[in-house]
């Protein structure tokens, strides 16, 4: 029973050096654990930011993108209404081959004299023809200045709306310049933010192999410590039992030597006490 009471000693040792190494592992795995978080938090605090920027820079590209659209739409425009503007320059240069010698003013006076003269003086037929075909002359004169004059007005017209509209293309473009970079400055911005959390993200795996690694460090000893404390538990069993049986034994022995006594005592006439009359009683009882 000595080498058995050693044996538990020795676990017991085993037991408190093991109970150490499972709580160390656990402990440093809590550690690594609380450092694992942290730095998971710090991830999701940037991967919210790399959110918000992208928000940002999205909304502004937006913007960027009706500016664009509006910009080539004017510039569109301003490219239909410089083909109408050279067409019509066409138009004046073709009416100007055939513009009369006369002027307007001139013509427009001839015109109205004829008129006057049909309107007021009885003609005949022969007579008022003439004058008739004249006027018409006149008047397809008259249409070619007035063509010249429509064109030459449509003209400014047209370039007035140019002007308009490079000033409004002009002002999308300055709008556009200003916001692409702002766009372009939080994209990278974003990016950079993407960066950091990605950096993080292999600290924290790190950190989270070392808390798998501890954890199984820990479970690996408890299930030692475990069977430690069976084999404990086992060689305490089996030593109460050996002791109880040893114990019975020697109450055995010194019953039996009392008995014997009593025997010897009895033979020799001598008297007894109550408990040798019990033993010698036993003795005699069937079993």
């Amino acid at each position: 029973m000595a080498e058995t009471a050693e044996k538990i000693r020795g676990l017991r040792r085993q037991l408190d050096s093991l109970r150490q190494q499972r709580d160390a592992s656990r402990d440093e795995a809590n550690r690594w654990a609380e450092k694992r978080d942290a730095v998971n938090k710090q991830i999701r605090d940037l991967r919210q930011e790399a959110t918000n920027t992208k928000e940002r820079r999205d909304a502004l590209n937006a913007k960027v993108s009706v500016f664009k659209a509006l910009r080539d739409e004017t510039r569109a425009s301003v490219k239909k209404k410089l083909e109408e503007v050279k067409q019509l320059r066409l138009k004046m240069r073709h009416l100007s081959l055939k513009r009369p010698r006369q002027d307007c003013t001139a013509l427009k006076k001839q015109k109205d004299e004829i008129e006057w003269k049909i309107q007021t003086n009885p003609l005949t037929l022969d007579e008022e023809k003439p004058l008739v075909e004249k006027a018409n002359q006149l008047q397809t004169q008259l249409e070619i200045y007035q063509q010249l004059d429509d064109a030459r007005r449509k003209i400014g017209e047209l370039q007035g709306q140019v002007d308009s509209m490079n000033a409004e293309a002009k002002t999308f473009h300055e709008q556009l310049s200003e916001l692409a970079p702002k766009s372009q400055e939080l994209h990278e911005k974003m990016m950079e933010i993407i960066g950091k959390a990605n950096t993080l993200k292999t600290e924290a795996d790190s950190y989270h192999q070392k808390v798998v690694q501890r954890r199984l460090e820990a479970q690996k000893v408890h299930e030692e410590y475990v069977d430690v404390q069976n084999r404990i538990e086992t060689l305490t069993k089996q030593m109460t039992e050996k002791e109880e049986k040893e114990k019975i034994r020697r109450q055995d022995e010194k019953r039996e030597a009392l008995k014997k006594a009593a025997l010897r005592k009895l033979k020799q006439g001598q008297k007894l006490t109550l408990e040798e009359f019990k033993l010698l009683g036993q003795e005699e009882e069937p079993t």
